[in-house]
């Protein structure tokens, strides 16, 4: 399958599941209430009471999860990260302890006990992983192409009429590029031309099969085998 690369982010949607998994503290909040007045309390409400005192006092809390996993981005860095969750924290405290204090009526039981929550939202936030920066991509001699993938992931670099498809994880994407460019662009990460229409990381050869005068094929790693032809039979001796 061959994809045209274009020069926009990629987004990738939560899971459904991803998303929906904050609200398991509401079940696990009413087991906690129930386990709380039976042990401790000694008071035990029905398993409906303890349920809406949960749901009230953690959805705003689920809410801030959420908003903080969507709006994290590789280009935030660990204090960024830490004022947004710092900021999420706080408005889910005061909608959690406002909701307590209509369901409890004391300002104790309804602010001062979930001040620790705060705490361990900045926790999280600080121990939470940032995701990858982005490779940077590297400008060919036009200044207009870029190169749609990382060189790192690329098996094998082959010629398509005025384009070079880019082979990596079976799939190809299409760059908008020329052999002679791609030779010099790619060649510092380790790129050899064995052929008039294909470049390969020196990473991704496996075995090189040779003749009576010279190397005339190499196998890749992924199973693919590459014709080499005589005149760049010498890149794979350097």
């Amino acid at each position: 399958m061959t994809a045209i690369a274009e020069d926009r982010p990629f987004i990738v949607r939560s899971q459904p599941l991803r998303t929906l998994a904050p609200f398991l503290l509401v079940p696990l909040g009413t087991v906690y209430c129930q386990l709380y007045e039976i042990f401790i309390a000694h008071d035990r409400s029905s398993v409906w009471a303890s349920f809406v005192w949960a749901a009230a006092t953690l959805v705003p809390w689920s809410l801030a999860v959420i908003l903080f996993d969507r709006s994290v981005s590789a280009e935030h860095s660990r204090r960024q990260l830490l004022l947004r969750a710092a900021l999420l924290a706080i408005l889910a405290y005061l909608a959690s302890g406002a909701a307590a204090l209509l369901l409890s009526g004391t300002y104790e039981r309804a602010f001062f006990t979930r001040l620790p929550a705060v705490a361990v939202a900045l926790l999280a936030a600080g121990l939470y992983p940032r995701p990858p920066r982005p490779a940077k991509p590297i400008a060919a001699a036009d200044g207009e192409s870029v190169i749609p993938i990382p060189p790192k992931e690329i098996d094998l670099a082959s010629a398509a009429g005025n384009y070079i498809e880019l082979h990596a994880n079976g799939r190809s994407t299409v760059w908008r590029q020329t052999m002679h460019n791609a030779e010099r662009i790619l060649g510092p990460a380790g790129f050899i031309r064995v052929h008039r229409s294909y470049l390969v990381p020196r990473r991704s050869i496996e075995a090189v099969r040779r003749g009576r005068k010279g190397p005339v094929e190499v196998a890749l790693r992924n199973g693919r085998k590459v014709p080499v032809s005589r005149c760049y039979a010498a890149n794979l001796r350097d």
